[in-house]
């Protein structure tokens, strides 16, 4: 009888620890998935930035640019340029600037769109 409690004692704090080591596991995985998609939204700003200042910089009327595109391993950016009476115009007008970026990895995505209207 003195065994058998002993072996019953023991199988429930095994249990317990076990339930509680796996409970910390689940959340350190947790943590780091969010740490990473932090830090993957981060740099997709730091791109959207670059690409913004970018597209202020040259001149989308004299170009007649309507696309622009910028890929990489993990980065995707493409900016989709409309013009309101066409790039051809001599007439004062604005463009509507659609920026997207794409940041992909093997186990997550994300992606980013920001709307800007340049006056030309």
């Amino acid at each position: 009888m003195k065994n058998s409690f002993s072996l019953l004692i023991t199988l429930i704090l095994i249990s317990i620890f076990s339930f509680f080591t796996i409970l910390i596991l689940q959340t350190k995985s947790l943590s780091i998935s969010n740490l990473t998609n932090s830090y993957l939204q981060t740099q997709a700003k730091l791109h959207m930035d670059f690409f913004k200042n970018y597209i202020n910089s040259i001149n989308l009327k004299d170009n007649c640019i309507e696309n622009l595109y910028f890929n990489n391993d993990i980065y995707k950016l493409k900016a989709k340029v409309t013009f309101e009476k066409g790039c051809l115009s001599t007439l004062h007008q604005n463009a509507t600037i659609d920026i997207f970026v794409n940041a992909k990895t093997l186990n997550n995505e994300i992606t980013l769109h920001e709307q800007l209207i340049k006056e030309l």
